[in-house]
């Protein structure tokens, strides 16, 4: 069984990494669902783009794997975003534009008992800070809120303790929930999730916030910014790539430990 597993989570791996991959390189009118006045979905530009993810996939998902996206509450997902739309923008965006990449996907199913893998969209990185820093302390009664609403709502998350559900943990520390490393090995893994498939930024091995199994994605960029900071491959560079390493933030962790990587 955990074999199978295994070579089911391979193709669901490659679409999560490919889809990150594709909204990276989206103009803003392709990566942002929008709604008229009238409430129907605005056209967007489908246009394919040479070169993206999509171009170089070889596992190809599609026909191989379904997904079943659960309908929660607004107040997990859709109400956050009308009440600070900064959300779009920031780099842990990943988990709507995941949602909105999955509810049109070719891969998605409507009908829960076809499914091979069941994801819950819940945003858990969008209660933000006046100055447009998420706050994570909120997120595990959150999370596990949405939960209990989809066990006692549908048979699956029970049939399998959440064996095949997916989440995105796009935080610092994933779902560990919380921004400062110290307290997010104290905090752990929330253990509701112990089975479940987290989709996260955070992939330092050998690390309490990494769970075997967990699928590691690039954070998300305003596909704007992109745009706007490509440069032709023949220009000339005296610095090929920069790697920052540990750094001191004041701000994000005033009582002075290392807060990011």
């Amino acid at each position: 069984m955990v074999g199978a597993r295994h070579g089911r989570l391979l193709p669901v791996a490659a679409l999560l990494v490919a889809a990150c991959f594709s909204l990276l390189l989206l103009p803003p009118a392709a990566a942002v669902d929008e709604l008229d006045g009238s409430g129907r979905e605005a056209q967007r530009n489908t246009e394919r783009i040479s070169g993206s993810a999509g171009d170089v996939l070889e596992d190809n998902p599609v026909g191989k794997l379904k997904v079943f996206v659960y309908d929660l509450p607004s107040k997990y997902n859709k109400r956050l975003v009308t009440k600070d739309p900064r959300c779009l923008n920031h780099m842990f965006a990943a988990e709507i534009f995941m949602h909105r990449f999955l509810l049109s996907s070719a891969v998605r199913t409507v009908n829960p008992e076809e499914a091979d893998w069941f994801y819950a969209p819940v945003y858990t990185t969008c209660d933000l800070t006046r100055a447009g820093l998420p706050l994570p302390f909120k997120s595990p009664r959150m999370m596990r809120s949405a939960i209990q609403f989809i066990s006692k709502r549908w048979p699956f998350w029970n049939r399998t303790d959440g064996g095949d559900h997916f989440f995105v943990a796009p935080h610092d520390f994933a779902a560990c929930f919380h921004y400062q490393e110290e307290n997010a090995i104290a905090r752990g893994i929330l253990p509701l999730l112990r089975r479940a498939t987290l989709v996260q930024t955070f992939g330092q091995k050998n690390h309490v916030c990494l769970k075997e199994g967990s699928i590691t994605i690039p954070p998300f960029a305003p596909p704007q910014k992109m745009q706007a900071h490509l440069i032709p491959p023949d220009t000339p560079r005296s610095i090929f790539v920069y790697f920052r390493g540990l750094f001191y933030d004041n701000g994000n962790d005033p009582e002075g430990g290392y807060y990011a990587r």
